[in-house]
């Protein structure tokens, strides 16, 4: 069985398979793309024989809504900044910016920005992502203070600016898989020399599956 969850935020995805594990007592249970806790949205969870098939589910694009605040850095690229301590001196983490003297990017802008990174484009993967690198996630290198910073290639299938208030901008992206809404708001941070990290994040459809159902 394929179950459709709609994650709440400041949960993790192990946190959603722990409570259904409750529920499905003596059953196998997995999920599939992993959501952060600040994330909202889609979650899809396999129970039973159904785990089988999460490999198979590998390669389906993604819908999210995203909240971008150029006002901000951190070394995260989202709101969950390593406050005890500075990883990265040069953005320093959760400082916001005094935005108030900086020239707010057009909309053209951004939207000539995100046109041009239209379906394959390298972008910069955070340091604190899943991704792995010789055998170890980045996030492992990162919170031993030994950051990797590279790029890798993701694709943007389309977008949708919702609102632009600076220094607060939401799209909804139309990604495809292994493709990352922080990259992309990072991305825009050294394009438009403003701030940028994701302060929310919502995921609506996962390929034919969606909130909707």
């Amino acid at each position: 069985m394929l179950v459709l969850i709609d994650k709440p935020t400041g949960f993790t995805s192990f946190d959603v398979v722990k409570k259904l594990k409750k529920l499905y007592a003596g059953e196998k249970i997995g999920h599939a793309w992993t959501l952060d806790p600040l994330a909202t949205g889609l979650l899809l969870v396999a129970i039973g024989k159904d785990t089988k098939k999460i490999d198979q589910l590998v390669g389906l694009d993604k819908i999210y809504q995203a909240t971008i605040d150029f006002s901000q850095d951190s070394d995260t690229r989202d709101t969950d900044f390593r406050s005890s301590h500075t990883i990265f001196p040069v953005e320093r983490a959760g400082i916001i910016k005094d935005w108030a003297f900086v020239a707010a990017p057009p909309l053209t802008s951004i939207q000539e920005k995100l046109s041009s990174i239209l379906w394959t484009h390298l972008l910069p993967l955070t340091p604190f992502s899943a991704k792995k690198w010789k055998g170890k996630k980045l996030y492992e290198y990162a919170r031993n203070g030994e950051p990797i910073f590279i790029d890798s290639p993701m694709q943007v299938i389309d977008f949708t600016i919702k609102e632009y208030v600076f220094p607060l901008l939401t799209v909804e992206l139309h990604v495809g898989s292994g493709t990352y809404i922080r990259s992309i708001a990072h991305w825009l941070w050294s394009q438009l020399w403003v701030g940028g990290i994701l302060t929310a994040l919502h995921r609506s459809s996962i390929g034919k599956f969606s909130l909707s159902n």
